[in-house]
């Protein structure tokens, strides 16, 4: 697909100013989260957030492990008191009890965890945040990873991809990029990965990223670039199948190989000029991809191991896992 062809369509909710309502919704997924070694005797965890905005009752937030490699992974309630805060700085340990691993995260407010509450998005509505960060004697470094709702689909039925640009992939500049990707479906789907120079040129076509059913997958670029742009498109054999279609949703980190620090990138959306005016119909560019729902989330979270539910405790910082 030839990027110059793409009109811009959207960028992802989380990065667009909309009303405070028009933020909050009851599932999210959080892209990439570890607990794992990494260069130079490093070990990368990942902090997560989650807030109840509600002043007058409880939300059960249930959070599934979508593991890098596809295999089965866990899930575990969490109940965040009225106007409250859950905070942990390493969710794969505290929440899960694994000593590493590494993968995406679903998270929900189902009505069924959720009993007396209004069946509504609004009303099970919370947020959420993560960092994936690195301890060093100076402090922390790391990369904010927001919680999104809106992913690709197969892009011969949606006709949407996305991309992510200012992309540094260079051992000149000693950057290096990484391209990752979740897919929610029940098919394992591929991702290709494009990547363009500063002056639009394609120096890598399609690449394949193979993405298992309810999983996770992260890899180097396989291309050197500098300032350039990397388009995200998913071909998903379930397309036309209600039952086990696939969400995805990719990502790029870029790390500097001097300090470690990384920076997270969220691929803004894109659609071709016949999506945005098929049938010279009013288009909402803010509307475009396609958003998880809970009913979709439910059938992702009820293909994993249901662990039951986390004992939280009172800190100085807020609400944390009982240890």
């Amino acid at each position: 697909m030839n990027t110059r062809k793409l009109l811009l369509a959207a960028a992802l909710i989380c990065l667009v100013s909309l009303p405070a309502a028009a933020q909050l919704t009851d599932t999210y997924v959080i892209a990439a989260a570890a607990n794992v070694g990494g260069s130079n005797n490093t070990r990368w965890l990942t902090q997560l957030s989650i807030f109840n905005p509600h002043l007058d009752y409880s939300l059960n937030v249930s959070v599934t492990l979508l593991r890098t490699g596809g295999a089965q992974g866990p899930e575990k309630l969490v109940s965040v008191p009225p106007n409250s805060t859950f905070i942990t700085d390493d969710v794969i340990g505290d929440v899960f009890g694994l000593s590493s691993g590494s993968g995406a995260l679903l998270l929900g407010t189902f009505p069924d965890d959720n009993p007396g509450i209004e069946d509504s998005v609004l009303a099970r509505g919370f947020l959420v945040t993560s960092n994936t960060y690195n301890n060093s004697s100076s402090g922390t470094y790391g990369q904010t990873i927001p919680g999104v709702w809106t992913g690709l689909l197969d892009i011969d039925s949606d006709g949407i991809s996305s991309v992510a640009h200012g992309i540094d992939n260079s051992a000149r500049l000693r950057f290096r990029t990484n391209v990752g990707a979740v897919n929610l479906g029940r098919c394992s789907v591929n991702v290709g990965v494009s990547v363009f120079d500063a002056d639009g040129n394609t120096i890598l076509d399609n690449a394949p990223l193979f993405v298992p059913p309810f999983g996770h997958i992260q890899d180097r670029l396989p291309i050197a670039v500098e300032g350039g742009s990397v388009e995200f498109t998913v071909q998903d054999p379930c397309a036309d199948d209600d039952a086990r279609y696939a969400v995805v949703f990719p990502y790029t980190s870029t790390i500097d190989d001097l300090s470690g620090d990384p920076r997270y990138q969220t691929p803004t959306l894109l659609a071709t000029p016949n999506i945005l005016f098929a049938k010279k119909a009013n288009v909402d560019p803010t509307n475009l991809g396609t958003k998880i729902t809970s009913a979709y989330g439910r059938k992702v979270r009820d293909a994993a191991m249901r662990e039951g539910r986390v004992t939280l405790t009172r800190s100085e910082r807020g609400w944390q896992v009982a240890k």
